[in-house]
């Protein structure tokens, strides 16, 4: 008796046991799936501004029309050259890019009653900060362009009446700013742009500037 007695203990006290060991409580786990989607969202927010960013590279190709502006009010005609080179684009949302060049550029001036043509090559980097609309197929825009430019190469053309020093006059940097606006097509890029030179562009004898009116276009990938 005594022995079924205790059986009979020992089952009573192992199903107390377990009876309690069910009904604690239990941490909740962690839900991994939904951490691994949280984590997931937060990376596509993360880099969803950046997604939205283009690059692209091209060449730019135009037609120069300069003159030189001068203190005195000198009568200076224009004279045409030609300008390219490279490009790169910087594209962010709402319509905002920004476009730096590394441009070939001839500048210069015909003296009136003269005949007589100066002609200056430059190395140009101009700086387009532009704002683009999207209009359909066209991207109409405005822009600003400060510049800077290093001559590297003058020639004379025309009778220069024995006058041989104004090529050792030259300075050789330039800088200033210009204007302009035009469009973009698909990969195709038409500009046009007034440039106002800030620096002389001879000595301080000389006071005289660049202005340039440029036509341009572009092709981009």
């Amino acid at each position: 008796m005594k022995t079924w007695t205790y059986i009979f203990c020992v089952i009573l006290f192992a199903g107390l046991f377990e009876t309690i060991e069910v009904n604690a409580v239990v941490p909740p786990k962690k839900n991994r799936k939904s951490n691994v989607k949280t984590s997931c969202a937060i990376s596509r927010a993360k880099y969803a501004s950046s997604d939205l960013i283009v690059y692209n590279f091209g060449v730019v190709a135009g037609q120069n029309i300069s003159t030189i502006k001068s203190q005195n009010d000198a009568i200076m005609d224009i004279v045409p050259g030609i300008m390219g080179g490279v490009a790169a684009q910087i594209i962010w949302p709402k319509g905002f890019t920004l476009q730096p060049e590394i441009l070939y550029s001839q500048k210069g001036c015909v003296f009136s009653g003269s005949g007589l043509t100066y002609k200056i090559d430059y190395v140009e980097v101009p700086v387009k900060v532009m704002y683009r609309l999207n209009i359909a197929y066209i991207k109409p825009f405005a822009f600003a362009a400060p510049y800077g430019a290093y001559a590297i190469n003058f020639s004379e053309v025309g009778d220069i009446s024995g006058d041989d020093t104004f090529s050792n006059l030259i300075k050789k940097w330039d800088f200033g700013v210009g204007a302009g606006a035009g469009f973009d097509v698909w990969k195709l890029q038409v500009a046009f742009r007034y440039s106002w030179g800030f620096a002389q562009v001879v000595q301080e004898t000389f006071n005289i500037r660049n202005k340039v009116f440029t036509a341009s276009a572009g092709l981009f990938f």
